[in-house]
Formats: C-alpha cells, structure tokens, sequence
C-alpha cells in the first residue's frame, strides 16, 4: 500500500517545469497544471472518499462534534471574515474603474489688496455664490486599473485557500482530540479492570500469608502490582480532563457546552477504515495548502504585472461644470455657468530608478513563490506517504500486539493457577500481570494510534474527494 518512488519522480518533475517558467508565470498560471501531475497514486480499494471524510468512522458524536465546532470555532469564523474583507478589497479594487463625481456649494467673500502694483490702488471686495459638480477619470487605457483588480482577486483566492485550510486542520484536530479522549478511557479502563484484578490477588495472598503457606515477600510483591496500577489512574484522568477541555476549546462552546454523550464510555471506532484512493494526483493538488501556495504565485505574478505598468503612461480626465454669481437669485442665469474640461497624459521618465527597483522586487517575489509553492509540493508527497506507511505499519503492529495479548491473558491465568497450587512462585504471577497490563495498554495505544494515522492521511489528501 505505500507509494511508490514514481510518485516523487512526477512531482520533483512537475516543480522543476515551474522553476523553469517561473520567469513566465503569469502566462503559466493561465494553463493547468503540467501533464506530469497527470499520473495516478497505486490502485487502492475501489470506492469514493466523501467531503465529510470523518463520516467513514460512523461514529455519530464525531459527526456532532465536527458540527458544532465547524459553527463556533473562533479561528474558523476570524478565517471567514477574512475571506469577507478580501471580497470588498476587490470591490475597492474595481472601483477604480468608475470616475469619480462630485458636487459643492458654498459662498465665498475676500478682499483683495489694492497696494500689489503700486500705493495708490484701492481694496476690492467681493462676494458670490457658487455651485459645482466635478468628475475625476483615470481612463485605464494602459491596464493599470485591471492588474490591481487581478491582485486583488488572486488575494481573495488565497484567503479562501487559509479558510479551507483551517477548516480542515480543524476537523482533523476535533476528530483526533476525539480519538485521544477515547484512547486515555480505554487505557482507564484496562488499569481500572487490572487493578480490581489484582486487589483479588493481593486478597488471596495476604489470606495465604495469614495461614502460613507464603512469605510475607508474596504480599509486599502484591501491594507493589496493586498499586503501581493504582498510581497510573490519576494521570489518564488527567489526560482525559485535559481532552475535554481542549474540545471545548475547539468547539468554541467551553467544556460546559460539549454535548452530554462525550462522558459515556464510547468505544473507540474501527481503525480499518482506509480512504479508497483509486483517484488521479489531482487529489493532492487540490490541498488547501497546496491550492493556497499557487494561489499565491498568482498574487506575486499579478504583483509584477502592477510594478510594470508603473512604467506606462497614465490618462486621466477631469471636467468640473458650475455656476457663480454675487446673487443667488442670478445663479442659473447663461452669464453664471462655468465649465472646465481637461484630459492630461502624464508619464513618468525618470525616477530614480525606483520602478526599476520595484520591478526586480516583484521579480525576486515571484520567484520565492514558486519556490514555496515547489516545497509545498514536496511536502505534501512525504506526508501522505508517511501517513500511509504509518497507518499499514501500524496495523500490522495491532496483529501482532493482539495475538500477544491474548497469550498474556493466558499466561496470567496459568500463572495465578499454579500459585494457588503451590506449584510457582509469586513472582511469576507479578510478571504475567505486568506483562499483561503493559501489553493491553499497547494494543489501546496502536488502535490510537493507527486511527490518528488515518486522520493524518486524510488531512494529507486534503479531506475526502468525490
């Protein structure tokens, strides 16, 4: 079931074709993905992973959890308001477009200095109403105006690749809280059944000592199992009081809003629960983090889109149209009405060199963006691939423990026979309960453990797919 070294081949190849175009991507981003991401992931159970992947374990409280937090959680909605706020950034953005219109009113008096050509001149004072309504245009005949647009937009996608990023961590974070939680009760529960076990023992052998047929070192041995059992419960009820408190956390509810049914003894769901993947690597591509790190290779291309057309001329027009007169009652008389019109080209020929320096800027940024994006990449290749090789080894470990287990069970009982017989020493009996608690709690701890894997592989596909 682990992928295979052609996995990595197709996507080291995939990154190296973008370094190679990275100089051109904002041509690249307008075309897909390259043919060598067109491979498929080994075959694997037939099947189709749904969106809500957690549904896979049918575990109804997990489904409840999932809800709630996906409704309250802080971080998710702070994720969506951003999303929000880079929705109206393209509005402002697009704005720009439109002219801009305007209108004024008001009534003016000054008097003017009659001495600024000589010492004879006298003071003149006038007064007058006036009304006016003004347009400012820039005509974005050169494209400034749309490759902010495209910024801004490209922005946008990005935001809402972190809002399907969070929500994912989040449901991978709330179901493994969840698996922890019941992971520790399982745990508490196998010291709980041990260590009642064991009181029997301790009362059979400190009655065998008051008889006379064992050493008092019997007992001590018994007290020593009973209550090394005993010390592990404060602990797991810790880690368990703690789980709690961390889906409250994640649920945005406090522990006081989880629902009634997280403190019964739930059993833990199956662990062979694997994902059918059977897809194409398009699968991996449509990772939040992944979708995120191309969007914003689409943000810095736009980006040194905007820095060249620094470079181009702007066109702008103004033209304001009035009235003015010293009584309001002459204000829509024909003499009264003003007007002004004035286009303007103005462009920019030397500066510095500060364009130049913005353009190599953007340049280095984009860069630096298909570099994120070509590790993103990477990355996620080894996850899914450590996911997957953890949850098979890890099932392959539950096998293996059970059958341990099972044998340990025996042992126990075989020992505690032949002690009641005379036929063993005690010590025997110690060992066998140790051995039998300690691999009881590993059987708990892989189930754990390989249910986390599959969580982790999950959130390394992206979630599920249809």
């Amino acid at each position: 079931m682990t992928l295979n070294s052609s996995l990595c081949r197709c996507f080291a190849a995939a990154c190296g074709l973008m370094v190679c175009t990275g100089a051109f991507a904002s041509d690249y981003l307008d075309r897909p993905l390259p043919a060598e991401w067109g491979g498929s992931l080994p075959e694997m159970p037939e099947g189709i992973v749904q969106a809500d992947w957690w549904r896979s374990f049918d575990d109804p409280l997990l489904d409840s959890l999932i809800a709630t937090g996906i409704a309250n959680n802080y971080d998710l909605s702070a994720a969506a308001r951003r999303i929000e706020v880079a929705r109206n950034t393209v509005r402002q953005a697009a704005s720009a477009w439109f002219p801009q219109i305007g209108i004024d009113a008001g009534w003016q008096r000054e008097r003017i200095s009659g001495r600024t050509e000589g010492r004879t001149g006298a003071a003149a004072v006038q007064s007058y109403f006036s009304a006016s309504a003004t347009m400012n245009w820039e005509v974005d005949v050169f494209g400034k105006v749309r490759a902010q647009v495209k910024n801004a937009r490209a922005s946008q996608a990005v935001t809402a690749a972190e809002y399907d990023a969070a929500l994912l961590a989040l449901q991978a974070e709330i179901a493994t809280t969840y698996i922890s939680l019941l992971a520790n009760k399982a745990q508490l529960a196998v010291a709980n059944e041990h260590s009642a076990n064991q009181k029997h023992i301790l009362d059979i052998t400190e009655t065998r000592y008051r008889t006379g047929l064992v050493s008092k070192l019997d007992v001590a041995q018994a007290r020593t199992l009973y209550y090394s059992t005993v010390a592990s419960i404060p602990m797991l009820e810790s880690s368990i009081d703690a789980s709690y408190n961390a889906l409250g956390v994640l649920l945005g509810t406090g522990r006081e809003g989880l629902p009634a049914g997280i403190y019964a003894d739930n059993a833990m769901p199956s662990h062979y629960a694997l994902p059918a993947l059977g897809a194409p690597l398009d699968l991996l591509r449509r990772r939040p983090d992944i979708v995120e790190a191309e969007r914003s290779i689409d943000v810095a291309a736009s980006a040194l889109g905007i820095a060249r057309k620094a470079y181009l001329p702007s066109l702008s027009l103004s033209a304001s149209a009035g009235t003015a007169a010293h009584n309001i009652g002459d204000l829509f008389s024909r003499p009264s009405i003003t007007y002004s019109v004035a286009p303007t080209l103005s462009w920019t020929l030397f500066d510095g060199l500060s364009r130049r320096a913005a353009d190599l800027s953007a340049q280095r940024s984009l860069e630096i963006a298909v570099d994120n994006y070509n590790m993103t990449v990477l990355t996620a290749v080894e996850e899914v691939r450590n996911a997957l090789s953890r949850y098979t080894a890890t099932l392959k470990y539950i096998d293996s423990i059970s059958k341990v287990v099972e044998n340990s069970e025996e042992s126990v009982r075989l020992s505690l026979d032949q002690y009641k017989q005379g036929l063993t020493d005690f010590y025997n009996v110690v060992e066998a309960q140790l051995n039998y608690l300690t691999y009881q709690n590993s059987l708990v701890e892989a189930r754990g453990n390989a249910l986390t894997s599959l969580i982790n592989l999950y959130k390394a596909l992206g979630g599920g797919y249809q």
